[in-house]
């Protein structure tokens, strides 16, 4: 009997429209709690055209970083074998009776895009879409977004997320969402293909199921700024609790100092980094002009070594003077008993080293020095949004800002500013390109075998 079937999953309200939409990309989200992962990890079966019961059939669902990834395997593993009897995961991918299949990555640098370009997928799926910095890695695997002739499926892009990560302002540009963060739909016509967008509003009086739970009470705890993000869904780019460098950003703005700002090729080009060994590398491009400093370009990675630095350097082709780095560069490492400074000067970079600084004084440093800067708003505009997103911990036991900043994504491109603050000094003669930087190694390939 139907009665005696047992219920594994059912959708709220507003999972249920997302489930249905029938637009090529929908984001669904807003605010926190309203069921946006199990409303994704769903989806990704297709069940509006029967997608998993096609041997064919091909979907990516990703992540930020591995370790957010685990979070979606184990929730997989609690709901897939008793959707789908029969459906097993082998790492990467679930394994659909049918022969479908359902890959589960992560991308931590956009590089890491590289990976799926020879790939093809009916269905891709972003967790926590605003943890991606850039556009740059959704826009790319919307080419891997297509179907075999045999297969007569249409193609989705779906997402979820909250407005309060580091790629919100992109999200809200992409999806026409306005600052109250209500349901938006919108078209992009490329070449005379219609593309249609929508935004799905939820908050958490959408998901019952967390009903009850002191859920409610624990965001209504949170400081304006993220309450207003995390409970009201609202999406206004600038309000970050406890922002650095807010007011700086916003006077930037207001004096129309975030512009085009191109590169003078009479001048030379100063570098200021921040170095990862297990995150992420941040470096500033700034050229000294009178007393303006422009900060033409800017450049992040993650997980690569000091020789693809040196191969970033040298294909952006600028004539360079001072290359600086933290203090801390000169540390010995114990693998190899030398320093990163000694490795990057084999490749060519010979680096200065910031003078050791406290963060409250390096910070204060770079606040004197913001007025006379001026950014380049396209090629800064990672490092912007980076800027935008620094910010002191909250103590939510005390109910206020703490004097340490948070350490995560967006640090590493202050951290790199900082020492622009700490090392920055008045401009001086031009010196020889070869004092500065002596690339080792030449063609679009060579630093990769170093």
């Amino acid at each position: 009997m139907m009665n005696d079937v047992p219920i594994i999953w059912t959708p709220t309200p507003k999972q249920a429209e997302f489930l249905a939409a029938p637009e090529d990309e929908v984001l669904y989200g807003g605010a926190a709690g309203s069921g946006k992962s199990d409303a994704l990890i769903i989806d990704a079966l297709g069940g509006q055209c029967g997608a998993v019961q096609l041997p064919e059939y091909r979907a990516l669902l990703l992540r930020r970083t591995f370790p957010e990834l685990r979070e979606i395997v184990d929730r997989t593993q609690a709901i897939y074998p008793k959707v789908i009897p029969g459906a097993v995961y082998v790492e990467p991918e679930w394994r659909f009776p049918s022969g479908a299949r359902l890959e589960l990555g992560y991308l931590a640098a956009d590089a890491d895009v590289m990976r799926y370009q020879s790939r093809q997928f009916q269905w891709i799926g972003w967790e926590e879409l605003a943890q991606w910095p850039t556009s740059y890695p959704y826009v790319y695997l919307l080419s891997r977004l297509r179907r075999p002739e045999r297969l007569n499926i249409p193609c989705y892009v779906r997402a979820t997320c909250n407005p309060d990560g580091p790629g919100a302002r992109w999200i809200a540009e992409r999806f026409d969402i306005q600052p109250d963060g209500s349901s938006t739909r919108r078209e992009i016509i490329i070449e005379g293909r219609r593309f249609r967008l929508r935004f799905i509003a939820a908050r958490l009086h959408d998901n019952p199921h967390l009903s009850g739970t002191g859920y409610r009470e624990q965001l209504l705890q949170l400081p304006e700024e993220l309450r207003l993000a995390l409970y009201d869904g609202r999406w206004d780019a600038q309000r970050v609790g406890g922002a650095i460098y807010g007011a700086e950003l916003t006077s930037a703005r207001t004096e129309a100092r975030i512009t085009n700002v191109p590169h003078d090729p009479t001048l030379l080009v100063d570098t200021w980094w921040d170095l990862g060994i297990a995150d992420a590398t941040s470096i500033w491009f700034t050229q000294d002009a009178g007393r303006e400093i422009h900060v033409i370009d800017y450049y992040e990675a993650e997980g690569e070594g000091l020789p693809h630095y040196a191969h970033v350097l040298d294909r952006k082709g600028y004539l360079y003077g001072r290359h600086v780095a933290p203090h801390d560069i000169a540390v010995r490492e114990l693998g190899s008993g030398r320093s990163r400074l000694e490795t990057a000067r084999q490749l060519g970079i010979r680096f200065e080293t910031a003078k050791q600084m406290d963060l409250e004084d390096g910070i204060h440093a770079t606040r004197v020095l913001f007025p006379r800067m001026w950014f380049d708003a396209a090629k800064c505009k990672v490092g912007l949004e980076a800027l935008g997103r620094y910010r002191r911990a909250y103590n939510r036991t005390l109910g206020e800002y703490t004097e340490r900043p948070v350490h995560d994504r967006a640090s590493h491109a202050a951290d790199a500013l900082r020492t622009l603050g700490i090392a920055h000094r008045a401009p001086r003669p031009r010196p020889e390109p070869s004092e500065r930087f002596e690339p080792i190694a030449t063609g679009p390939t060579a630093w990769m075998a170093m």
